[in-house]
C-alpha cells in the first residue's frame, strides 16, 4: 500500500511543480520518499494528459458550428 501512496505523492509533486508552487519542506520530504522512476513516470503521464487536453481544447475551439 505504501507504493500506491508514494506514486500518488509523485503525481502531487509533479502537479505542483508544473504550477511552480513548492514549499521547501515538501520538496525535502519528496526527495526522501520518492524514487526517480516514480517521478519520471508521473511526469510523463502528466505531460501526456496536459498535451492531450490542450489538443482537445484547440479542437473544440476551432470547430465551426
Amino acid at each position: 500500500m505504501s507504493q500506491k501512496l508514494s506514486l500518488g505523492r509523485a503525481f502531487i509533486a509533479v502537479f505542483w511543480s508544473f504550477l511552480g508552487i513548492r514549499k521547501d519542506s515538501e520538496y525535502q520530504t519528496d526527495i526522501t520518499k520518492l524514487t526517480i522512476g516514480q517521478v519520471i513516470f508521473a511526469g510523463v503521464v502528466c505531460t501526456l494528459l496536459f498535451i492531450s487536453s490542450l489538443v482537445t481544447l484547440v479542437y473544440f475551439v476551432t470547430q465551426k458550428t
